[in-house]
């Protein structure tokens, strides 16, 4: 291999790289080196194979490729945290899924991420690995993943769970025969079930598996080849940038999901038009925007695909003259990792390079492992995401149950919340990065004091609009209204009667017609029961409208709550360029982008994982009334939707109390390196050395 360079250098007449390399393996140890800089070489040209014109060089910067990089990263969040959290109540109900299942079906691409960040990462980080072309082809399987997720749309065939005027008949009450009674009942379970669409759920989990390789190399191999490839100053800069974009896509996506929900589910509308987004047995479409996005992250795969190893920006390209600052823990990091390990594993058989691999990966987790404050500030980051990624997951379903907001409606609310809130925190936190430059511990104080600031946030759970009055299968079954009536248990078909009460269906109601032209229904027993029994005999109606009963919300309520989510959007993402500053700083160079990966892997296993299963399962322990499917549970119909709240806020503070001790240990723990160094110096002076 050095022939093969010194060969190379010679006929190119330029200075020989493995010299360079060698000479700086073999340099004594101090805090800095100085390093000549010698002119590019053809491996640092953008392009694809040997398609490299001049003409492509504009796009070989840092900017370019953070441009590029934003673009991925906006549509993997727009689908990951835009789309996914929306149609997750699409989804149960469409296909028979629990919030349990629901939530086990967003936890598999952290799970996929755990086993695979660590590969990329490892093998990705190592000196000859082309950071490039991982990210290239972590988007491009996320765009195959994003073509897979729809395609549960097109071999299911057209919906059939909207009831026709007919069936809205059937669920009157009977009153009569009870043999037709019980005829009814068994045609409404064997039609209205279909246990075999539960299995689609597999589907789901392998386009996870595709979706998570972007996020997965993005986040790590991405943010590393941008601080290899700016000036240490400005890398907080980009990785703001970077994160504000994932902010963007959120954001967008929500819109854009939010609007293609108010189209029917499926092409052509075989409703005939005659049910709108706030009808009960309204589906929206929640399929169209990922064949879309996912063509667009194919698209855009193509340019991270011709990146070379190293951007000429910090790559030997100069003039011979020109030198540079070789940081400490970059010395460190040659010294350790590029040394004889490394020389020796390329002369072994494949057992012993493979013997010598693992030792080399023992020694790095041993680097990483004994440095406290990186242990506590990944721990921590883990905590924190247990919290924001079970909110945000159920959040536009937390909305809905707390506030009875419309998930269509609410759309553009969350959208903006998220660009404002998310995308201005990302940017606030890169400013902070570049103002205190490489000072870690100002850094850490303002992540602490930012958790702080987020445990307030979690107040926004304790908001609540008033439930109307409910009659669900227990009460309504004891009624003398619908002892006669023989009704459907498996239907659920919820009415808003003229007393203001909700009833489980028009047949639990009393009501005895329907009118298909105003949706109403009449003669409805129960209702005037109701009124007789608070002594209204003049001027009662017994009648009933499809769908559930409004709640009786404060105006001021929803912008507040969206100014609150504003704020803890600034919050959560404000910390994170910070987080990651500080761990690019307090690991050896050569380990930064495996640092960054542990350190998502962390995440996932101890955060994004157990975060969406323990806040599912919060949710559904507020459940009241679930499906009945011919005696098999399906996905909850209504919650205690006050339950809801209360739950969701006891886990939030908790898990972010944690979170703050944790960073804050972080931060009492950090050491700065000039202060150990001027300590060991003068240890040294006083004849306290321990050599």
């Amino acid at each position: 291999m050095a022939a093969d360079d010194a060969l190379m250098s010679k006929h190119n007449n330029q200075p020989n790289y493995s010299t360079l390399r060698l000479s700086l393996d073999e340099a004594p140890y101090t805090p800095t080196a100085k390093v000549t800089k010698m002119t590019s070489v053809p491996r640092t040209r953008f392009g694809w194979g040997r398609f490299t014109p001049g003409f492509l060089q504009v796009f070989n910067s840092p900017r370019w490729l953070l441009v590029y990089m934003c673009i991925g990263a906006g549509l993997a969040g727009a689908i990951t945290f835009g789309f996914v959290p929306i149609i997750l109540s699409t989804l149960e109900f469409r296909f028979g899924l629990s919030s349990t299942q629901s939530a086990l079906l967003v936890i598999t691409y952290d799970i996929f991420g755990v086993i695979l960040i660590p590969v990329v990462t490892y093998y990705g980080g190592m000196r000859t690995a082309h950071k490039g072309r991982w990210l290239g082809l972590g988007t491009l399987l996320f765009g195959v993943g994003c073509i897979i997720f729809s395609l549960p749309h097109f071999t299911t065939g057209y919906y059939e769970g909207v009831l026709t005027a007919s069936e809205k008949n059937d669920s009157l009450c009977s009153g009569g025969d009870p043999y037709y009674g019980n005829s009814t009942k068994t045609t409404q379970c064997q039609a209205s079930t279909d246990p075999s669409l539960s299995n689609y759920i597999y589907v789901f989990i392998l386009a996870q598996l595709f979706l998570c390789a972007c996020a997965g190399s993005m986040y790590t191999l991405g943010v590393a080849y941008l601080d290899e490839s700016v000036e240490v100053q400005y890398s907080g800069q980009y990785i703001a940038i970077l994160y504000a974009m994932t902010a963007v896509g959120p954001g967008l996506g929500t819109v854009v999901c939010g609007e293609i929900f108010n189209l029917w589910v499926d092409w052509p509308d075989k409703t005939g038009g005659t049910l709108k987004p706030n009808d009960s047995n309204w589906l929206g479409n929640w399929w169209l925007g990922f064949p879309i996005i996912g063509c667009l992250g194919i698209v855009s795969a193509l340019p991270l695909f011709g990146y070379p190893r190293k951007l000429p920006a910090r790559d030997f390209e100069l003039s011979v003259t020109e030198t540079v600052t070789v940081a400490e823990d970059d010395v460190i990091g040659i010294h350790e990792y590029n040394g004889d390990l490394q020389t020796e594993s390329e002369s072994k058989d494949v057992a012993t390079r493979l013997k010598i691999g693992l030792r080399e990966l023992q020694t790095t987790l041993g680097v990483l492992f004994k440095n406290p404050t990186y242990m506590f500030l990944s721990f921590a980051g883990a905590i924190d995401a247990l919290g924001y990624s079970g909110i945000f997951t159920f959040s536009p379903k937390l909305s809905e149950l707390m506030l009875d907001a419309n998930t269509v409606n609410t759309s553009w609310y969350f959208g903006l919340a998220i660009v404002v809130g998310d995308a201005s925190g990302a940017l606030f936190g890169g400013w902070i990065t570049k103002f205190f430059g490489v000072n870690c511990k100002k850094m850490l104080a303002v992540v602490v004091a930012l958790s702080l600031l987020s445990q307030l946030g979690n107040l926004i759970f304790l908001m609540y609009c008033e439930d109307a009055p409910r009659v669900m299968l227990a009460q309504a079954d004891s009624m003398n209204c619908t002892s006669g009536c023989l009704c459907d248990a498996t239907l659920y078909d919820p009415v808003c009667g003229s007393n203001g009460v909700e009833y489980f269906s028009a047949c639990h109601a009393g009501c005895t017609q329907y009118s298909a032209s105003n949706l109403t229904y009449s003669s409805c027993g129960c209702i005037t029961e109701y009124w007789l029994s608070k002594n209204v005999t003049s001027g009662l109606t017994s009648s009933a409208r499809t769908g559930t009963c409004s709640r009786n919300c404060f105006p001021w309520v929803m912008p507040l709550y969206f100014t609150i989510v504003t704020l803890l959007g600034f919050v959560a993402l404000a910390t994170i360029p910070m987080y990651t500053e500080v761990t690019l700083r307090i690991v050896p160079g050569q380990l930064r982008s495996f640092a960054l990966g542990i350190q998502w892997t962390i995440t996932k296993l101890l955060g994004l994982i157990p975060g969406s299963l323990i806040f599912g399962y919060v949710i559904d322990l507020s459940c009241i009334q679930w499906e009945d499917k011919c005696g098999t549970r399906g996905s909850c119909l209504t919650y205690d939707n006050r339950k809801v709240g209360l739950n969701v806020f006891a886990v939030a503070a908790v898990v972010g109390a944690v979170a703050m001790f944790l960073y804050f240990m972080a931060y009492w723990t950090y050491k700065n390196p000039k202060d150990v160094r001027d300590r060991d110096e003068e240890d040294a002076g006083n004849g306290n050395s321990t050599k």
